[in-house]
């Protein structure tokens, strides 16, 4: 029984890694990606390390802060569409702010400093250099943040990304 469910998992750990239409894209991002109060976009790169895996990173901020987002994707081929993918990941957002935060649920509150948590992360990736032969990519993702350090709490947020793809 152990034979059949470890060749199970090996053949769907194969299935899963072939996947991927470009090698890096650069490019910007918006949302609340982090899921908290600090969220909002920036500039993003998103570059596979192997087939069907991939490195994001954002980095962005406002008026009172500075924040960077790193995940490890997974990503897999939609069949029925030219280009469009699905993906999967989780990482880190580590960040600093320069005043008093307050949490919305009155119960906590930070002083100027570092923050960090965790992300969760599932969405759709297109590109569309297949089909209208632009070498462009669009990315729409959902997913849970989890507050470590200065950040003691769960949130969820989304974002939607635009990139140039470079090969």
């Amino acid at each position: 029984m152990k034979k059949i469910v470890l060749t199970f998992m090996l053949l769907s750990l194969v299935g899963w890694g072939y996947s991927q239409s470009y090698t890096t894209a650069i490019g910007v991002k918006g949302g609340n990606s982090g899921g908290i109060g600090f969220g909002g976009g920036g500039l993003n790169l998103k570059h596979f390390i192997s087939s069907g895996n991939a490195l994001e990173f954002t980095v962005g901020g406002g008026d009172n802060h500075i924040r960077l987002q790193g995940l490890y994707e997974w990503q897999k081929n939609i069949s029925d569409i030219n280009g469009l993918e699905w993906y999967a990941g989780l990482g880190a957002s580590v960040g600093l702010w320069n005043r008093k935060y307050a949490h919305p649920n009155g119960k906590d509150s930070y002083d100027s400093g570092l923050y960090l948590g965790a992300n969760g992360i599932i969405g759709l990736d297109w590109n569309l250099e297949p089909e209208l032969g632009l070498p462009i990519g669009l990315a729409l993702d959902t997913g849970p943040y989890i507050g470590l350090i200065n950040s003691g709490f769960f949130g969820w947020g989304g974002g939607f990304a635009i990139r140039y793809i470079l090969k």
